[in-house]
């Protein structure tokens, strides 16, 4: 009998098996699918809650004189959050943006729109 040190054969070792992320060529990554999906769900929920949260203060906020700068504030926090190339943008997108929401703002301040007649249009 051989012993441990005198041995020549050649032995085959076994190999860790593959981790559950992974998938064989020509097959289906279901891991991959389930992170898509999820991601694509939790991006929906974001903009979802936004969306409500931006109806919610549009009534809430109807006769603030800072009725449009604000949401338009939060569009553009929520795009450069959602969308992290646009840092590489000039900040005088934004910034044309605010300025003009900030006009309409100061515009509605300085005349206010007309109030509805009773047929629904305005005079």
């Amino acid at each position: 009998m051989a012993t441990p040190e005198t041995d020549t054969s050649t032995s085959t070792g076994t190999q860790d098996p593959p981790p559950a992320s992974w998938a064989a060529p020509g097959e289906t990554d279901s891991f991959a699918m389930y992170g898509l999906i999820t991601l694509m769900c939790v991006i929906f929920l974001v903009i979802y809650l936004y969306a409500v949260f931006d109806r919610y203060a549009e009534t809430r906020g109807g006769t603030t004189p800072l009725r449009t700068t604000i949401p338009t504030m939060l569009t553009i926090g929520l795009a450069y959050d959602l969308i992290p190339p646009l840092e590489g943008f000039s900040l005088l997108l934004p910034g044309a943006l605010i300025v003009a929401a900030l006009a309409r703002d100061i515009a509605l301040w300085i005349k206010p729109d007309a109030p509805l007649a009773s047929g629904g249009a305005r005079r």
